[in-house]
């Protein structure tokens, strides 16, 4: 059970006041929303960990493969309206069971050099020369959550994330967590059930800041709705500009500037506390 202080929930909204003004100008004077700043791509489904905290130990989902034309294509459009931001090829799967990855990076970046291109990793599959290569196709950044059961006791990394450290410590593009197989992070929509006071919840930027592409190459709300409730669209006959200001889409965000949460949000408790725009 997660006991949330209400009080914390009044500095949340004070914090991203600015955002939802800005947001709320922003569509009166522009008729949509601003453009996403990062974009998640499962390239796949499924994880090597099954985390108590992670929707993977909680839903059943069948492994997906995304096709090489839906990836393809997901570039192409991005290329299309010069997007410039973050691009993780990763959503809430471990992104290292992907045997196209160095191929998607170098794809990727040969398209366009303005992708900031990145993924979040336990790390159980990384190895040194594992990184070099991934850097060498041009990836620009990873995250890696060294996830162990005994914190407690040995404070340590794991031998092969220890390595990683030895030869890319000093590299701000590694960042490297010490993490615990025990923590309890927000339920991914419902997924994941806690108890929560929902009226304690409002405003998220998540709907207005990522685009969410599901393997199949469905518009998701987000990468809270890890069972694919929410579809806005599909990259492979959709564009990319108009599954972002799909109105059915707006309708949810408009309901969020009013600090309402509708549809899956309802069920979530997902928050964060620093500002965005």
């Amino acid at each position: 059970m997660i006991i949330q202080d209400n009080n914390k929930n009044i500095r949340y909204n004070d914090v991203h006041k600015n955002d939802i003004d800005f947001l709320k100008n922003y569509y009166a004077l522009n008729g949509k929303f601003p453009l996403f700043k990062h974009v998640l791509i499962e390239t796949r489904t499924d994880c090597n960990n099954r985390c108590p905290f992670c929707p993977q130990s909680h839903y059943n989902k069948e492994v997906g493969i995304m096709s090489w034309d839906c990836y393809t294509a997901i570039i192409s459009q991005l290329c299309d309206i010069d997007f410039n931001g973050r691009v993780a090829l990763m959503l809430s799967n471990e992104p290292l069971l992907e045997e196209r990855l160095i191929k998607m990076i170098s794809y990727a970046k040969s398209a366009s050099q303005r992708f900031f291109l990145d993924i979040t990793t336990n790390g159980k599959l990384l190895t040194t020369k594992l990184l070099d290569d991934l850097f060498k196709a041009g990836l620009d950044n990873i995250n890696i959550n060294d996830y162990r059961s005994d914190r407690d006791k040995n404070d340590i990394l794991s031998p092969n994330i220890e390595d990683v450290y030895s030869h890319y410590g000093d590299n701000p593009k590694v960042t490297i967590k010490k993490r615990r197989t025990d923590e309890v992070l927000p339920n991914y929509a419902g997924i994941i059930k806690q108890e929560f006071d929902s009226s304690v919840y409002g405003f998220c930027n998540y709907p207005f800041r990522k685009m969410t592409i599901a393997y199949t190459g469905d518009i998701l709300l987000c990468c809270d709705d890890f069972s694919y409730k929410t579809n806005f669209g599909n990259i492979m006959h959709d564009k990319l500009i108009d599954c972002w200001n799909n109105a059915q889409l707006n309708h949810i965000r408009k309901a969020l500037l009013d600090n309402q949460r509708i549809g899956i949000c309802a069920n979530c408790n997902d928050i964060q506390d620093y500002k965005v725009f």
